[in-house]
């Protein structure tokens, strides 16, 4: 049988401003040891900021500290946790709901909860109105408010460092998310193999698996023969839409408006662009790649691609950000309407140091039109010549920028699938060749670096 409470108890919560001379900073010291899990929250560096005191009878009971942070317009749910002896999921959620009524200010409230945590945990919060964001190593990132506000935060995560690993599988949902929306916008506006645009034939996986031939083996007439599946067309690449994502929101100033990309190809960076509500001037030597991504990207405001030559064409307006994932010299074919490479194609000069000196002129006639406290990136590789040496090209990126005035900021390696790439190692390494998984990604910045900091938006707590 069951007994009830004669008496209901009285709950009360208390809003300060600070623990710290709140007159509960011994309490909630004593229970954030007790607790194991919000231990943070007895250390003075913490107890600075703002609180919820629990009270049940007149008892000290719980506590659950929180910040507002008015540079990054964010309000972040800090440590939770109440008396051993008086847990309940019920009075913890009002708890929560007296935290969402200091908000006044209308900013995303962000939390982490352990997915192993009795009262800090999803099911708790996904009850109260928190959507997750990102799930990663047992832990639950959750905010209250839209998906989109906390866009910046997921893909910090998966970037952190120089390393940013393609194949991971957050990176890999944003990655389909994109392409998702490259293949909807082609096919609304009849273009076909839209992530691809121009480049007829070509087929990746959707792990970047681009050198992979699927074939079956069947039996005709007593013999086995292969019959080839789906292929691709002289180790096509794309850029990857991800990688773009976090270059403009990474790189772009708060006040930013206008992107230029020297070196156009592919439709990703102008489609993320454009999607993300920013300008974009793209030059693009080839007609039929002009073609199809305008076609893509036409729904976008002042979105699009024009035919020249970057060596040649200087754009006539400012821009506040330059991003260019240009040919790495004679690894693949940049073929036109007719089949053939246009008049200046950088593929098509017959020698590396061509080839080197008319990327940089395109590099040059961008950096005048960047403008001053800006960013200047570029994803970029080295190629073999035809003894097996690299030419240096990464290497001489670097110096030609500094001699350019820009500062060397970053150098982010892009990591790829390996799966192809140990398969060719079976074949390279007897010459002593380790096959290249990596591409990099450096940040150049032109002007004040002081400047950074307060030119872009705050990411917020991590």
């Amino acid at each position: 049988m069951k007994q009830e409470k004669l008496f209901k108890d009285k709950i009360e919560f208390i809003a300060v401003e600070s623990v710290i001379g709140s007159g509960y900073e011994n309490d909630v010291a004593k229970l954030a040891i007790e607790d194991k899990v919000a231990y943070r929250a007895a250390r003075k560096n913490m107890q600075i900021h703002s609180a919820i005191i629990l009270k049940i009878n007149d008892e000290f009971s719980g506590f659950f500290t929180f910040q507002i942070n008015h540079d990054a317009k964010e309000f972040c749910l800090l440590q939770s946790a109440m008396s051993l002896d008086k847990k309940d999921k019920a009075i913890y959620s009002d708890m929560v709901n007296e935290i969402i009524k200091q908000n006044t200010f209308g900013y995303p409230m962000v939390m982490t909860v352990s997915q192993k945590h009795d009262l800090e945990c999803p099911p708790v919060f996904f009850a109260l109105g928190f959507k997750e964001y990102l799930n990663l190593s047992g832990y639950s990132y959750v905010v209250y408010g839209t998906l989109e506000q906390v866009r910046m935060k997921r893909l910090a995560h998966a970037t952190m460092t120089n390393v940013w690993n393609s194949t991971k599988g957050d990176w890999l949902k944003m990655k389909k998310e994109w392409n998702t929306k490259i293949e909807a916008a082609g096919e609304k506006h009849n273009i076909t193999n839209p992530k691809y645009a121009s480049r007829e034939g070509a087929w990746m996986g959707d792990n970047g698996m681009s050198n992979v031939v699927l074939a079956t083996q069947v039996i005709e007439e007593g013999k086995v023969v292969n019959k080839k599946g789906k292929s691709f067309n002289g180790d096509v690449s794309v850029l990857d839409p991800v990688a773009c994502e976090v270059v403009l929101r990474f790189f772009m100033p708060k006040d930013g408006v206008r992107v230029y990309n020297p070196f156009g190809g592919g439709v990703q960076f102008g489609f993320v662009t454009g999607d993300c509500g920013y300008e974009y001037l793209s030059s693009e030597i080839r007609q039929n790649q002009c073609d199809a991504n305008n076609a893509i990207c036409q729904d976008f405001y002042n979105t699009k691609w024009v035919k020249s030559d970057s060596s040649k064409f200087t754009p006539k307006q400012k821009y506040d950000l330059v991003f260019t994932c240009p040919p790495y010299y004679q690894v693949e074919d940049y073929l036109d309407y007719d089949g053939n490479p246009p008049e200046g194609e950088l593929n098509s000069i017959p020698t590396y140091e061509e080839f080197r000196d008319t990327l940089f002129k395109g590099y040059k006639n961008a950096i005048e039109v960047l403008n001053d406290n800006c960013f200047f990136v570029v994803m970029t590789g080295d190629s073999r010549d035809k003894n097996g040496a690299y030419y240096g090209c990464e290497a001489e990126h670097e110096i030609f920028f500094k001699e350019q005035g820009l500062h060397i900021y970053n150098k982010i390696v892009y990591l790829e699938c390996e799966f192809t790439r140990l398969a060719h190692a079976k074949r390279t390494l007897h010459y002593r060749k380790f096959p290249k998984r990596e591409q990099k990604i450096l940040i150049f910045y032109k002007g004040d670096m002081t400047k950074i900091k307060d030119r872009h938006i705050n990411i917020g707590r991590l």
